[in-house]
């Protein structure tokens, strides 16, 4: 009894496209395929720095300037540590001490406005047109000295106006003077706070 095998179909068998582009290469003249060699060279090579050479080159140009901003951060951090540090290796000032420093100084940076109130363990501070600068130095100065921490703040910002003209004197009884007009505020001008400001004591 005669026994048939059947033959595997052959595995060299080559895939269309890769059939249709050895068919368009092998037509091509020499100097065309040099060119399109050099064509796909370059586009390799820009794919390359595109994706892998241009964002590692960019980290490293980047790093310098991260690094100084990470160092910044830790120097603010360690400064903050030590102060922290420093208040919690000085003795308390007495009640009535940090009221009357802060009093005094709140008349030095904050204006002739301020009021300071002493509320329990607290104290209460009231601001009208107080300066930035000034109520940035005055807080400093309250945590390191009358050892005194915010724990509310209830402010508006707003903007120094400029002081009204001066009116001039009635000519005659009765005379209605129209007040001369305040200009606005300009872009420059310092900015204020209004509202208050609760500090708690040690």
């Amino acid at each position: 009894m005669n026994r048939t095998t059947s033959t595997p179909p052959s595995s060299g068998k080559t895939h269309p496209l890769l059939a249709a582009f050895n068919a368009f290469w092998a037509a091509r003249p020499p100097r065309e395929r040099s060119l399109i060699a050099l064509a796909a060279l370059v586009i390799g090579v820009a794919l390359v720095w595109q994706i892998a050479i241009a964002p590692a080159l960019e980290t490293w140009q980047e790093a310098p300037t991260r690094q100084a901003a990470l160092d910044a951060q830790s120097g603010q951090m360690l400064q903050l540590q030590a102060q922290a540090k420093g208040l919690r290796t000085t003795p308390p000032m007495s009640r009535t001490a940090a009221l009357q420093l802060l009093e005094s100084s709140a008349a030095q940076w904050l204006g002739p406005e301020a009021r300071v109130s002493l509320q329990g363990e607290q104290v209460r501070i009231t601001l009208k047109a107080a300066p930035a600068e000034g109520l940035s130095r005055w807080l400093a100065q309250a945590r390191s000295q009358a050892q005194a921490l915010p724990v509310q703040a209830q402010l508006q910002r707003t903007t120094a106006l400029p002081a009204a003209a001066n009116l001039p004197s009635p000519a005659a009884p009765g005379l209605a003077l129209t007040p001369a007009p305040v200009p606005p505020p300009t872009a420059n001008a310092p900015a204020v706070w209004s509202g208050t400001v609760v500090l708690g004591l040690r």
